[in-house]
């Protein structure tokens, strides 16, 4: 919700802003927000009481959007605008220096957590790969370069290619918790992509990235934050974009990594019966399968997903330009159509992170939510071995020993354990 300096604002604009959450949210449920009785309020409304206390206009402001308050407090109207108006606003700050300073000191004030979230990615694109191949078999042993091509090319596709200092954190927190040795090897590699291909192009991105993980020496135990369900719950109620809220609630729900929910395409959620299908087998990891709680599957059904369309339907055209235009990006827009979040997730994580940062007062890894999901699990009553089946814990050579010679268990017994213990947020 916006914060509002409320000692800059006349006493006028103060009943303004009361008025609108009464017109919004209506009387009673204003009341009851501002901690008052409706009869307080109103006398406020009607000017009857000339001081409003400034911690009542503070909370009501809170039940406004941005767009509210904008039309209260300056008096304009915010529109909705396509990208070509977005980008004529860019070109007049480009050649106007007093409209430039004006401009970007407003994207400073309302999105300067985005910009600064923003400004550590980097997309890895196909002339980056070939060029990091080229350099490893110039300049390293024939069987060393083999390896380093290897694992890059592993690591890329876990993290779908794009960098991210907090993406590449949680990677190798959870390789390194599974195997040291390979944590090890990729690190060595990754370092070296940043280094050599990244650095020299963006030298700014290249050190947050090169710097956000070191070579693995011991098998590192972690201990992750006690988090509650209630906690979790009032979190995704906090996170006002509704990709966001998405994201933060399969990753509650199903325990599964970030990039493997990122990576999700639509056609992979059957919501009929409430499955994922994850068909993931990688040298270290199984992500089979997961599933979702009724209640879940109504709101991706019935909220998000409309959302999602509509958010695809209104930027493909722009996206269709923007790899026209960038054509060693590798854009592929039928790809980009078919992925469950075709958002950025540097976004994403800014829009959870504001959520955080507003329940809690500090931020947690979203890779803990994976953490979350076996304790919870376990605290109901669900055998460890469920919980690594779930969240693709076993590789896939030990889980087809386990498979076919000792343990043999249906999708559909999977989901009847997953129903019984598995975290719930909505209701």
């Amino acid at each position: 919700m916006p914060k509002i300096n409320v000692e800059n604002i006349d006493d006028s604009k103060k009943i303004q802003i009361l008025k609108k959450a009464v017109e919004k949210e209506g009387l009673s449920y204003t009341a009851k927000k501002l901690g008052i009785d409706r009869s307080t309020l109103n006398r406020y409304i009607n000017g009857k009481i000339q001081r409003i206390p400034n911690d009542i206009i503070e909370k009501a402001a809170e039940l406004l959007t941005i767009e509210e308050l904008s039309d209260i407090i300056y008096g304009f109207r915010i529109v909705e605008i396509d990208p070509t108006t977005a980008l004529s606003v860019i070109i007049k700050a480009v050649r106007d220096e007093g409209f430039r300073n004006f401009f970007i000191s407003l994207i400073w004030q309302y999105l300067g957590d985005y910009l600064k979230s923003a400004s550590n990615t980097y997309i890895v694109t196909k002339d980056d790969i070939e060029l990091f191949e080229k350099f490893v078999r110039e300049n390293r042993a024939k069987k060393t370069a083999d390896e380093h091509i290897q694992n890059i090319r592993r690591i890329l596709a876990d993290l779908n290619y794009e960098l991210i200092p907090e993406r590449i954190k949680e990677y190798m927190l959870d390789l390194q918790s599974e195997n040291l040795n390979r944590a090890r090897h990729y690190a060595t590699t990754l370092k070296l992509f940043i280094k050599e291909i990244i650095k020299p192009k963006n030298s700014k991105v290249a050190k947050e990235l090169y710097d956000s993980f070191k070579l693995p020496k011991r098998k590192f135990i972690y201990k992750p934050p006690p988090l509650s369900l209630d906690t979790l719950k009032k979190i995704f109620n906090n996170i006002n974009d509704l990709g966001a809220r998405a994201l933060f609630l399969l990753l509650i729900e199903t325990g599964l990594r970030v990039g493997e929910v990122l990576g999700l395409k639509v056609d992979q959620i059957d919501l009929e019966h409430r499955i994922i299908k994850i068909m993931k087998e990688s040298e270290t990891k199984r992500a089979y399968i997961s599933f979702l709680h009724q209640s879940t599957a109504r709101w991706v059904k019935e909220q998000y997903l409309p959302y999602r369309e509509e958010f695809v339907r209104k930027y493909e055209d722009s996206i269709r330009k923007l790899a026209a235009a960038n054509p060693e990006q590798g854009i592929n827009i039928e790809e980009w159509k078919l992925k469950l979040f075709p958002f950025r997730e540097d976004i994403l994580r800014a829009e959870i992170k504001e959520a955080m940062k507003k329940v809690l007062g500090k931020e947690f890894r979203l890779y803990d939510l994976r953490s979350f999901f076996a304790s919870y699990m376990i605290k109901q009553g669900a055998s460890p071995m469920i919980v690594n089946l779930l969240q693709g814990r076993v590789p896939p050579q030990q889980f087809r020993i386990l498979q076919d010679h000792y343990f043999v268990i249906s999708d559909i017994e999977l989901q009847q354990y997953y129903e019984k213990y598995a975290p719930k947020i909505l209701e």
